[in-house]
C-alpha cells in the first residue's frame, strides 16, 4: 500500500469513528426534557447500553489500534487484531493500559509519546488545547485534545450538570480554579457555555478577592476542589462573614478524592449541597463520573468503567471493590481502551431515584492506588487519614502526613493545626483525642504535632498533603 493510500484509509478511518460518535449524540443543544438532559441515553436499557457501547467499541480499537503505536503493540503482545473485539463482551480481552506505560512510551518517543490518536498534521488542523497530568506520582504527560474533543466535553458535563440540578435562568456558577493546563475545570466551562448558565471567572485572583467575588457577583453554585472549599470558608469567616449565609447554594467539587467527612464538613460550612465530577486527564476529561442528588454514577453511553483486582488486574465479581479501568467512546484525541485509573470503587447497576440506568459507584470513589501508604505494614490511603480528621471539628482546614524513617521503623507523624478559639489548656488533650481516633480508626499509631493556626500552607489546587521524607530524596504526594 502506497502513503498516500495508508494516509487516505486513517482518515476515513478518523471519519468513521467520528460519525459513529455523533450519530449517538442526542440533545447536542439543549436539554430533552425537565428531568433528563438525553433521556433516550440517560434512561436506556442494560441492552441498549451495552449495544451503543459494543457499536462504539468496535471502530474505537480499530482506530486507537492505527493511531496510536502503544496500543497496537499492547494488543501484538497478546496476540489480538481489531477484528478479534465483536462487542463489549470482549473488552476484558483487550490489554489494560497504566500510566507507567505511558510515561515509558514518552520516554522513548518524546515530546508527545503514541499513547493517544493524535499526529502533528491533526494537531495543527484540528488542535483545540493541550493538557497534561500533573506529574506528582509520576512524570507530567501531556495530551493534545481537539475541537471535536470539546464539543463532547460539552456536551457530556452539561448532562452531569443538569443531572445535580442546574438550570439556565436560575443559577451563575464561578470557577475557582486557575484557568492553567489541569482538565478539572475546562469541561466546565464550556459545559455552562453550552446551558446557557453565566460564569464567574475567579481564575487569577487570590482567596480574599473571590470572597469578595461572592458577595458582589453572588453566584448560586461554587467549582474548587474539596480542599478549596473548605479553605475559601474559613477566609470567608476571617472576614467577617458566614458562608452559610452567602448566596451559595451548592458546590461543585473536582480534582480530588473525598472522603464523607470532608463532604459532610463542607456542606455543614456552607449548607450546601454537595456535588462531585469524576474523571482523568488520559481516558475521561470529559464527564465520566458524577453525582446526582441520590448517587455517584458513571456515563455508560460515552464510557465503560470495570473494577479489576489490584494484584491481578482482572475484573471483580459485580459488587466487589476493585480497581476503576476505564474506556473513553467520545474521544478523537484519546479514546482510550481500559485505562487503569486505579481508584478504588464498587460499581452497582441498580436504577436510581432520579430515573438513570447507568453504572454507579457505590459510595464513590476512594484514594488511588499509587496513592497508598505502607506503614509498619498498615496500607492505608491518605483519604482515610483526612477522613479522620475531618471529625474533628477543633481543626483546621489544613493538616500534612509526614512520613520518616528512624531506628529502623517508619513513623508517621500527622500535623495539624487547632483553630484559634482552641485554647491553648486544650491542646494536649485534643492531641490525645486524634491519636487514639486515629489508631481505632486505620489500626496505626501516629506522633500529633500541633500548629498554630495559618502556619501550613494553603491550598489553591490539589492538596498535597503528604511528605514521604523516608527515601534519600524528599517525595510530595497528592491527596486526590
Amino acid at each position: 500500500m502506497t502513503d498516500s493510500a495508508n494516509m487516505r484509509d486513517t482518515a476515513e478511518l478518523r471519519q468513521e469513528w467520528k460519525a459513529q460518535i455523533i450519530g449517538q449524540v442526542r440533545h447536542p443543544d439543549a436539554p430533552g426534557s425537565e428531568r433528563h438532559w438525553a433521556p433516550e441515553l440517560d434512561c436506556a436499557s442494560r441492552d441498549e447500553l451495552a449495544a451503543l457501547q459494543s457499536d462504539k467499541l468496535r471502530v474505537a480499537v480499530r482506530y486507537m489500534y492505527e493511531r496510536s503505536p502503544l496500543f497496537r503493540g499492547k494488543c501484538a503482545e497478546k496476540g489480538l487484531e481489531p477484528g478479534d473485539v465483536r462487542g463489549i463482551e470482549d473488552l476484558s480481552s483487550l490489554p489494560i493500559t497504566a500510566k507507567e506505560d505511558m510515561s515509558r512510551d514518552l520516554d522513548e518517543r518524546p515530546p508527545w509519546g503514541t499513547y493517544t490518536a493524535v499526529d502533528d498534521e491533526l494537531w495543527m488542523t484540528s488542535g483545540w488545547q493541550l493538557f497534561q497530568t500533573s506529574g506528582t506520582t509520576s512524570a507530567a504527560r501531556p495530551f493534545r485534545y481537539t475541537h471535536f474533543d470539546r464539543e463532547l466535553w460539552a456536551w457530556t458535563d452539561a448532562r452531569a450538570l443538569y443531572a445535580m440540578g442546574l438550570r439556565s435562568g436560575q443559577d451563575s456558577v464561578m470557577l475557582c480554579f486557575g484557568y492553567g493546563p489541569h482538565v478539572a475545570m475546562w469541561g466546565l466551562h464550556y459545559a455552562l457555555n453550552l446551558m446557557h448558565i453565566p460564569i464567574v471567572t475567579g481564575g487569577g485572583l487570590d482567596t480574599r478577592a473571590r470572597a469578595g467575588m461572592i458577595e458582589r457577583c453572588q453566584p448560586t453554585t461554587l467549582a474548587c476542589t474539596p480542599s478549596y472549599a473548605l479553605y475559601l470558608a474559613a477566609t470567608l469567616q476571617d472576614l467577617g462573614t458566614s458562608p452559610a449565609e452567602s448566596s451559595v447554594n451548592r458546590l461543585i467539587c473536582m480534582g480530588e478524592a473525598m472522603p464523607p467527612a470532608t463532604e459532610e464538613r463542607i456542606r455543614s460550612l456552607w449548607e450546601s449541597a454537595v456535588d462531585q465530577f469524576y474523571g482523568c486527564t488520559e481516558a475521561a476529561p470529559s464527564c465520566g463520573g458524577y453525582t446526582c442528588p441520590q448517587g455517584f454514577h458513571f456515563m455508560e453511553d460515552t464510557h465503560v468503567i470495570e473494577t479489576v483486582d489490584p494484584a491481578t488486574l482482572e475484573p471483580v465479581a459485580l459488587g466487589a471493590p476493585g480497581l476503576s479501568v476505564v474506556t473513553n467512546l467520545c474521544s478523537e484525541a484519546s479514546p482510550q481502551i481500559r485505562f487503569l485509573v486505579g481508584d478504588f470503587t464498587s460499581l452497582v447497576y441498580e436504577p436510581c431515584e432520579c430515573g438513570r440506568t447507568h453504572v454507579r459507584a457505590e459510595g464513590g470513589f476512594s484514594g488511588r492506588a499509587d496513592d497508598m501508604l505502607n506503614v509498619r505494614g498498615v496500607t492505608l490511603f491518605p483519604s482515610a487519614i483526612e477522613h479522620v480528621v475531618r471529625g474533628f471539628s477543633e481543626l483546621g482546614e489544613e493538616f500534612e502526613i509526614v512520613l520518616t524513617h528512624k531506628n529502623d521503623m517508619d513513623e508517621l507523624t500527622l500535623v495539624v493545626e487547632p483553630l484559634q478559639e482552641v485554647s491553648k489548656s486544650a491542646h494536649q488533650e485534643l492531641a490525645v483525642k486524634l491519636e487514639n481516633e486515629f489508631r481505632a480508626a486505620l489500626e496505626l499509631r501516629p506522633a500529633v504535632e500541633l500548629r498554630p493556626y495559618g502556619s501550613l500552607p494553603k491550598t489553591e489546587f490539589k492538596a498535597k498533603r503528604v511528605k514521604d521524607l523516608r527515601g534519600s530524596a524528599d517525595a510530595v504526594h497528592e491527596t486526590g
